[in-house]
Order: C-alpha cells, then structure tokens, then sequence
C-alpha cells in the first residue's frame, strides 16, 4: 500500500488515465496525453509506477499503464533492487490482470537481458514464483516472453557495461548502446 504522499505524487498520473478514458472534448484528451508522454520520459517516472503498481488504489488500466512504463525505466544502479520487486509484483499479479502480468514479465526480462551480473536467472524467478501453484502461469509467462525479447528485433536499451559484453551483438547508436537481433 502506498503512502498518502507517494499517492499524492502519482495522483496527476492517475487523472490524466480517467481523463483519456473519459469522455471530454478532443483538447482534454490531448493535454492529457501530453502530460503521461512527458512523465513516462520523466526520471521519477520509474518509482511512481512502482507505487502505483503496489497500490490498491489504481484501476486495472492505470496498473496497465504503469507496468507498460516501468519496461522503459531500467535505471543501472537500481537493477538489483528493481529485479526484487518486479519479482514481488509478479507474484502479486500473478493470477492477473494478464495484459499487467505480461508487461511485468517483459520488462523483468529486459532487465535480466541488461543485468549481466544476473547469471541464475531462471533459478530465481522459478525459486521466487514456483512454489505457489497459483503463479505457475506466471512462470510460463516469463519463460514465454524471455526468448521474444531476444530474439523478435527489439531493441533494448543497454548500459555501457553491457554493451561490451562479446555475447550481445551490439549497434552503435547516437542515442545510447542498442541490441537488436
């Protein structure tokens, strides 16, 4: 559960998602539109979706939102502690909704792809989620979209630690290091 400041901090995020559900004139919407495209670029943009996935507050669509945002803010120095609660959040959507499910499980592995340090990936997620028949789905899941990640073309921001490594094929891009396979 979040703290009523954190909750006040992402209470714009939330407004913004009722009012492009909502039906306001095309300019709200816009506007609305505006604002989620800033703050998913935004550097806090990864600790309030953490706070809005963990709340009981935000809708089905908000936590959508937010696990979908989380996959593009992988911040390097907190990999190891973004892997422990993804892993939390996992096991708390791990009977749904499934459209947050999935984008959890994406975005936990494109950061299994950029943590090299993580070399017992599968041990970990099957140890974290694998002992409760209820997320065995989720496991499935994981290991579903762990080899789409790698392999369907998509590329995949990576640290510079990363980038060096020999087993990825890297691009150099004018906007960081990419992988595309």
């Amino acid at each position: 559960m979040a703290t009523n400041g954190v909750q006040q901090a992402f209470a714009p995020v939330l407004a913004a998602l009722r009012t492009m559900q909502s039906n306001v004139n095309r300019a709200q919407k816009e506007q609305a539109h505006q604002y989620l495209e800033q703050f998913q670029k935004s550097t806090e943009a990864w600790t309030t979706t953490i706070a809005i996935l963990q709340t009981s507050d935000a809708t089905d669509e908000a936590r959508l939102f937010a696990a979908t945002t989380l996959k593009g803010k992988l911040p390097r120095e907190t990999l190891p502690q973004l892997r422990d609660t993804l892993l939390s959040l996992l096991s708390t959507f791990s009977k749904g909704p499934k459209p947050t499910r999935t984008q959890l499980c994406v975005c936990l592995a494109n950061l299994a792809i950029q943590m090299l340090e993580w070399k017992d990936v599968l041990q970990v997620v099957v140890s974290a989620l694998g002992n409760d028949p209820s997320s065995i789905a989720c496991v499935l899941e994981f290991l579903h979209v762990l080899p789409e990640e790698v392999t369907e073309g998509r590329k995949i921001n990576l640290t510079v630690r990363a980038a060096e490594s020999p087993f990825l094929g890297v691009s150099p891009s004018p906007r960081g290091a990419c992988i595309s396979i």
